[in-house]
């Protein structure tokens, strides 16, 4: 090979890739006529603008100098138009998506909380639930109601079934521990909020706690007509529930219900007043996830009962507002 020759087919490698093919060729060269043919390629893909895709190979040329080759697979020059400008810029007219409209409200709700004002949020789960459909209330409970709530809420602000020591000299299942449903630490000197949540089945309502013996039209019918009734009748509405601890079916009214979860809701309150917990037999809050600091100014719990009905009915209560001196941070 002719020393200028490879310097100027050097100089081609680096400022454009080439293809398997044409970089074989270079490597077969052994006459003056075959570089010239050589360059001409490299000239005809330089004119056509193809650019290879593919991983990056290094290889060694008798000068010693490192190049960098593609193994070429596909073109995308094939597919481009012939007025395709590399350097154009587009500006395109997306719409807000769906994502950012929900994250939006969820942050619209939060601050309301943190001030006190839970109307925005219980707008917003009522809204949730509306959407889902009338199969759901054959298994809604609890902890579904639940991670619905917390999904409505910001990841980096809510702290699920925060858990207590209730009373340091009790044993482990019977009643040393309690676990608040949803934990809100406020931002500085904001309200720290509470949420206590309840579940009110269809089924239940309809004397059948089992719920083996109503098919999903009723229950979606029930759900209807729950919507439209007042606050005094749905509180004095008889409701029969399984209950774990005894093994066997019981009966209460949507207004105890109410009672005892702010009852429960207030001694959860209390404990979380007196700041972490110190040793084995003291209350206070056992969790790793939330950071408890004295405070040099008081700060106020606030706590919300809230009982979900089907879908589309939904009570809720506050309690009576605590003042601590702890600060509470998520870890």
């Amino acid at each position: 090979m002719f020393k200028g020759d490879l310097t100027f087919i050097s100089k081609r490698l680096n400022k454009k890739p080439i293809c398997q093919n044409t970089l074989n060729a270079i490597h077969v060269a052994s006459s003056k006529k075959k570089i010239e043919q050589t360059k001409n390629e490299l000239m005809k893909i330089e004119s056509r603008n193809v650019r290879p895709i593919s991983r990056i190979k290094v290889i060694k040329v008798q000068d010693k100098k490192l190049i960098k080759n593609r193994e070429s697979q596909n073109y995308r020059g094939a597919l481009r138009p012939k007025n395709w400008k590399t350097n154009e810029k587009f500006t395109l007219n997306v719409p807000v998506s769906v994502k950012d409209e929900v994250a939006d409200d969820v942050l619209h709700t939060y601050n309301n909380l943190v001030e006190g004002n839970i109307i925005p949020f219980i707008r917003l789960l009522k809204n949730t639930l509306s959407t889902r459909s009338w199969m759901s209330l054959l298994s809604a409970d609890e902890p579904v109601l639940q991670a619905i709530v917390e999904m409505l809420l910001p990841l980096k602000y809510r702290i699920p079934e925060l858990c207590l020591v209730m009373d340091g000299k009790k044993q482990k299942g019977s009643g040393r521990y309690g676990f608040l449903d949803i934990f809100i630490p406020g931002k500085g000197k904001k309200n720290n909020i509470s949420i206590e949540l309840k579940y009110i089945s269809l089924a239940g309502l309809m004397g059948d706690p089992t719920r083996n013996q109503f098919g999903i039209i009723e229950l979606g019918r029930l759900d209807k007509m729950l919507e439209k009734e007042n606050e005094k009748f749905l509180l004095n509405q008889s409701y029969l529930y399984w209950n774990k601890e005894f093994e066997q079916i019981r009966g209460t009214t949507i207004g105890e219900i109410l009672n005892n979860g702010k009852h429960q809701l207030k001694s959860y309150m209390n404990i979380i007043s007196k700041g972490p917990s110190i040793d084995y037999f003291s209350s206070g809050i056992f969790d790793e996830r939330i950071r408890i600091t004295r405070s040099n100014y008081s700060n106020k719990l606030k706590g919300f009962i809230i009982i979900v009905i089907g879908f589309r009915q939904i009570l809720w209560r506050p309690v009576e507002e605590i003042i601590t001196n702890y600060r509470y941070d998520k870890v």
